[in-house]
C-alpha cells in the first residue's frame, strides 16, 4: 500500500463529499463508487509507471468520458436531420 496514493484518494474523495454538485457535473450519482475505483486504478498505474500519483486533467476527463459513454443508438438516425461530425452527432433542427 502506497501512502501517497491513500492520501491523494482520501483528499480527492473528501473534496467531492464536501462539493457533491461538482461530482454530479462529472458523473451520475449512481457511478460515484465506480468513479473513485477508476481514479484509484489510474493513480496506481501512474505510480507503477513512475509518474506523479496525482491524475492529470486529461486522465480524469478520460475516466469521466468512459463512465458517461452512452450506448449506441439501435435505430438508424434520419440523415436529413442528424449529421455525424468529428465532434459527434449534431441535429440540424
Amino acid at each position: 500500500m502506497n501512502v501517497d496514493l491513500e492520501i491523494y484518494l482520501n483528499n480527492f474523495i473528501k473534496f467531492f463529499k464536501k462539493n457533491p454538485k461538482d461530482l454530479l457535473n462529472l458523473v451520475p450519482k449512481e457511478l460515484e463508487d465506480v468513479f473513485y475505483s477508476k481514479i484509484r486504478e489510474r493513480a496506481s498505474l501512474n505510480i507503477e509507471e513512475g509518474l506523479n500519483v496525482v491524475l492529470t486533467q486529461k486522465q480524469i476527463i478520460d475516466i469521466c468520458v468512459e463512465l458517461n459513454r452512452k450506448k449506441e443508438v439501435e435505430e438508424p438516425l434520419d440523415e436529413r436531420i442528424f449529421q455525424t461530425t468529428p465532434f459527434g452527432i449534431i441535429c440540424l433542427n
